[in-house]
């Protein structure tokens, strides 16, 4: 069963109205109390939809509708769908665009989105970004169909599905030689702390490796994650991994993690050894000197 949280349907939707259909979206999305990351993919998702459709809205608008709905389901899901027009010259480009997307992991797709960004800064246009956003945000591949308006114009529908529960957080409790991981999505809170020499240091942190690469989409949606590192002791082999695990969470959004580093005050090779790992990240850490 399918619950309408939102709906749009006219003619066409002109820059001036613009600011009104954003807000009633918001209230109306306000009300479901999605979590925080949901949120934030639903509207930037929105948002960009809505823009397309505003761009459309000097086409002839004779007989023709633009249509927007947001809907909830039973299977934990939101499911968005949307009518807009498309330049028949260029459905076969974006068609290519759009079935390379869809086969790309989200972290394939941030690096892609990335290059994209950086080739086209001084062109017009989103330059296909939009539909790489939107994808890096939803659940399942974009569905998408033609149907022929007129020899220059046609209808471009979109199915769209973000899942409501994002993925679970990491969690895993210390023992004598592994840390205590804390990795949590909603609170945008990260934490290494104890110790760390485990048999199998590869194994043991390719398993979080895989959680990031798994969540990145929603690590980099994050306004203000904070990684909290309190190790007392580990060895050489941990030190590689825990480097390399904090460079992929970087990775994910290095602009805007916080990144402490606690370390005995008594303790200067403990803080050295911090310095030097921000120095190889390339992102500046918070020394925390514990008494």
């Amino acid at each position: 069963m399918e619950k309408t949280i939102f709906s749009y349907t006219n003619n066409f939707l002109c820059e001036s109205d613009f600011p009104q259909v954003m807000q009633s979206f918001l209230n109306e999305t306000k009300e479901e109390h999605f979590p925080n990351v949901v949120n934030h993919s639903i509207r930037t998702i929105v948002t960009e939809i809505l823009s397309n459709i505003v761009s459309h809205a000097n086409i002839d608008e004779r007989q023709r509708s633009v249509r927007l709905e947001v809907l909830k389901t039973d299977e934990e899901t939101v499911k968005i769908h949307t009518r807009n027009f498309i330049q028949n010259e260029i459905i076969s480009q974006f068609t290519i665009l759009l079935n390379k997307i869809n086969l790309k992991s989200p972290q394939e797709l941030r690096v892609i989105q990335q290059e994209t960004l950086e080739r086209n800064l001084m062109t017009p246009g989103g330059a296909g970004i939009g539909i790489m956003m939107i994808r890096r945000r939803v659940c399942k591949p974009i569905v998408c169909k033609f149907e022929p308006f007129n020899d220059a114009i046609s209808y471009i529908d979109l199915e769209l599905e973000v899942a409501l529960v994002p993925q679970e957080d990491l969690k895993k409790d210390k023992t004598k030689r592994t840390p205590q991981v804390n990795f949590e999505i909603e609170n945008q809170k990260f934490e290494i702390s104890g110790v760390s020499y485990p048999e199998d240091a590869e194994n043991y942190y390719s398993e979080i490796e895989k959680w990031i690469f798994d969540n990145s989409e929603y690590i980099s949606d994050m306004q203000n994650p904070v990684l909290k590192i309190d190790l007392d002791y580990f060895n050489s082999i941990s030190l590689k991994n825990i480097t390399r695990t904090i460079k992929d969470l970087l990775a994910a959004n290095k602009d805007g993690f916080t990144v402490n580093w606690y370390y005995d005050a008594d303790d200067e090779i403990s803080h050295e050894e911090g310095v030097q790992m921000s120095e190889i990240l390339g992102k500046k850490f918070n020394f925390i000197a514990k008494k």
